[in-house]
């Protein structure tokens, strides 16, 4: 009897243990003047990469907790797989005109969770005073998640940050319950995302530029409800200039509310965008409700390299402005914009609609492919 018991124990064995790596014993003070930057690298090389030993990202915790903290150096976390960055306090950017490149980085990782309830300030009116977007245009972006897999950001609010709020590169990421709060004004994006198979719901974005967008090269993204204050809209790119190569296939976008759609692209791309879905959005006076573009950006010159196909509009209402169309499709003349379809739209307060080199079905005056 005594040796059954023996051998239940080993086969149970001892739970794995939680680790808490706190940055206050790692040099942080929550003055909102010693620099945090320092403690997390510290904490993380001496305390969170030793301690990693399994696949669940919360055994081991890298945490802020409450308090008021600064932060005006660049943290990189590199080759870094299965613990927690959790956020209970408040995170400060000073202004330093020298300052750039993101605050919090990732890098290489996998099975990354990054949550809150904690915020983070970026203070961006302090580098664009005024809305002068030139004065510092190499300014600093928040958090950035680049070759990451199946990682996770929740729960975290972010404010202002001085340039693009999140960006995320990689496969099976997910993005949900949390808000990004910014000035209304350009060049502060809310999500930047590319790669396979990421997700991103339940979160609200408040700025003056782009909400949930999609970069090249993707293959599968969802995002559902989803909410945008006076965005730019939530697109598929933009791309960039001369010559990009770009494959973005297999998006839906589910269930948005207060939000302008769009593919936006530059006359240079090269490529295809391929089966987008849009459905069941509601506007409030969006600038072009229904946009896609192959001239975005650049010369205007038609170049023929992009072709976009297979684009779904599904139950579109709301309204937008009486000096724009509610439905704007301007493509390639040598590659036509093809089987875009249109179910269920209905906005008003808008001009007639204009298309350009594009077919489909659905909306009066486009003509069939």
């Amino acid at each position: 009897m005594l040796a059954a018991l023996s051998l239940l124990a080993l086969a149970v064995g001892p739970a794995a243990a939680f680790i808490e790596c706190n940055v206050l014993d790692y040099g942080a003070v929550a003055d909102n003047t010693t620099d945090l930057g320092p403690a997390l690298t510290k904490a993380w090389n001496s305390c969170v990469i030793p301690q990693v030993t399994t696949t669940v990202a919360t055994d081991v915790l890298l945490y802020v907790p409450a308090g008021n903290f600064l932060l005006k150096s660049n943290v990189v976390f590199d080759d870094a797989k299965n613990w927690n960055l959790h956020i209970a306090g408040n995170i400060y950017l000073p202004y330093i005109p020298t300052l750039t490149g993101t605050m919090l980085t990732f890098e290489n990782c996998q099975n990354i969770l990054l949550n809150g309830p904690g915020a983070i300030f970026g203070n961006g009116y302090r580098y664009r005073p005024g809305g002068d977007l030139t004065l510092n245009p190499s300014r600093p972006r928040l958090i950035r998640f680049q070759n990451c897999n199946n990682c996770e950001i929740t729960s975290v609010t972010l404010y202002d940050s001085p340039q693009f709020h999140v960006t995320i590169i990689g496969n099976d990421n997910v993005a949900h319950d949390m808000s990004i709060i910014a000035s209304h004004i350009g060049e502060t994006d809310g999500y930047d995302i590319s790669g396979n198979n990421n997700y991103v719901h339940d979160v609200t974005v408040e700025n003056g530029d782009e909400c949930v967008t999609v970069k090249t090269p993707t293959n599968g993204f969802v995002a559902e409800r989803i909410t945008c204050r006076f965005t730019a809209g939530c697109n598929i790119g933009s791309f960039g200039a001369a010559d990009t190569t770009v494959n973005v296939q297999n998006v839906v976008y589910l269930r948005r509310d207060r939000v302008q759609l769009g593919c936006r692209d530059h006359d240079q791309v090269v490529g295809i965008v391929k089966n987008i879905t849009y459905n069941s959005f509601t506007l409030s006076a969006a600038a072009y409700p229904i946009y896609i573009s192959a001239f975005w950006a650049g010369s205007g010159v038609d170049t023929g390299k992009l072709t976009i196909s297979d684009v779904t509009f599904n139950n579109i209402v709301g309204t937008g402005t009486p000096t724009r169309p509610a439905v704007l499709l301007d493509c390639n003349k040598a590659t036509p914009c093809e089987n875009i379809k249109f179910n269920g739209v209905s906005l008003s307060n808008t001009k007639a609609n204009t298309f350009t080199n594009a077919c489909g079905s659905g909306v009066s005056g486009i003509p069939a492919c």
